[in-house]
């Protein structure tokens, strides 16, 4: 049975087979075949796109389509194989994403399995996977002053929160409670601080 669902789409022609992205994706949905990235199971691509970022071709998207449903049950059964350490980082990466629900699930399948969870888990420990996709909240650090009239080229950044690309924010973010939404270019937040 399929369905309509998130999952990632790699450019056969822009990719260049480097393999930076394989390690990178903790379900182990991607290899390099044939000198190129293949999705080599739709039932192991979460659609988060842990693997996005550490592509240096740009080849991979997410796009919605009809695909094999997501299975937790047959990614733990991989991830477990390759040790405590491996399992913590696959957790830490679904709880930086904000994938709750495969986190409970992965969480449960590890009790059902007798596997003790890891218990120091924090939500984007560095040099695990995702850390550019923690959710970081800078409110607190910006200052809520009224601007005053300056050069615009004086101005200092207003970006409040991470991640800013809307793929990789998690819908539970806190800075989306009653908030308005502008979509833009994703470079232009960057390159312009008078945008914000």
């Amino acid at each position: 049975m399929s369905v309509y669902r998130d999952i990632i789409k790699i450019d056969e022609n822009a990719c260049t087979g480097c393999s930076l992205c394989v390690p990178n994706c903790p379900e182990g949905a991607l290899q390099v075949i044939d000198g190129k990235a293949r999705l080599v199971s739709d039932l192991f691509c979460d659609g988060l796109g842990a693997c996005i970022g550490h592509c240096p071709e740009g080849a991979i998207t997410v796009e919605k389509r009809e695909a094999e449903p997501y299975d937790e049950k047959k990614v733990m059964e991989n991830i477990i194989k390759q040790g405590n350490n491996t399992i913590k980082a696959y957790l830490e990466h679904l709880k930086s994403h904000g994938a709750m629900d495969f986190y409970n699930e992965a969480i449960e399948f590890l009790k059902q399995r007798g596997i003790t969870v890891p218990a120091d888990l924090s939500p984007a420990s560095k040099g695990h996977a995702c850390p550019g996709s923690a959710v970081l909240d800078f409110t607190d650090t910006v200052s809520q002053e009224k601007e005053t009239i300056e050069p615009k080229e004086n101005r200092l950044s207003q970006l409040r929160h991470w991640p800013v690309q809307l793929m990789l924010v998690p819908t539970t973010a806190p800075y989306f409670n009653n908030a308005e939404l502008v979509i833009t270019a994703d470079c232009v937040p960057f390159s312009y601080a008078g945008f914000h």
